[in-house]
């Protein structure tokens, strides 16, 4: 028996139109970011959604609430789906970041560098896979809207075989779907569409 995952990335937020780096830090969706959340809501509307889980971060609880308006389902949030705490580099914006000798490993790469008190991408991938195969084995055989991050969705992503190799920014758009299908045995997790 199959979960059905709907990854969705939350709608644009201030910080996001200026690709300020918002980490665990937080804010406003703007109005084209609730139109976006509206959008994820009417592009599942027909697959029979279940349940729908966010981080307990206020922009993925603004797209929740949208979205769970127009699915009329439960919401539950998950702290383990919060996004990547990327440390001291939270609040700034990445063209300032971007001559540091660090920043490709940092926000281009999934590996264990940990700096400026920052969770490692890799260490973000890990705790997102080992949630969304908790909810999944929760939920067998149900269809979930999971609300939550771009850097969360780029390291998790990149656990699933997308070796991708740039910023969540220029690979997940706000408001983006990416459908993950979960059977309980080895390897988990099949992308099925993007």
């Amino acid at each position: 028996m199959q979960t059905r995952i709907y990854l969705a990335r939350h709608g644009e937020t201030l910080w996001n139109k200026t690709q300020r780096l918002q980490g665990q830090l937080d804010s406003e969706l703007t109005p084209f970011g609730k139109k976006q959340s509206l959008e994820i809501a009417e592009k599942l509307a027909t697959k029979n959604i279940d349940l729908i889980i966010s981080s307990p971060l206020g922009r993925a609880l603004a797209s929740a609430f949208i979205c769970q308006q127009k699915l009329n389902v439960t919401h539950q949030i998950s702290v383990n789906l919060m996004e990547r705490n990327l440390g001291l580099w939270q609040g700034e914006e990445v063209k300032s970041l971007q001559l540091l000798p660090e920043y490709d490993e940092v926000l281009n790469q999934v590996t264990a560098l940990q700096i400026n008190k920052a969770e490692s991408a890799l260490a973000c991938g890990e705790r997102i896979f080992n949630t969304l195969k908790q909810l999944a084995n929760e939920h067998l055989g149900q269809n979930l809207l999971i609300i939550f991050h771009g850097e969360a969705l780029r390291c998790l992503l990149f656990l699933l075989g997308k070796k991708e190799t740039k910023n969540a920014f220029d690979l997940y758009k706000n408001g983006c779907v990416v459908t993950l299908d979960f059977q309980p045995k080895m390897p988990y997790f099949t992308i099925t569409s993007e």
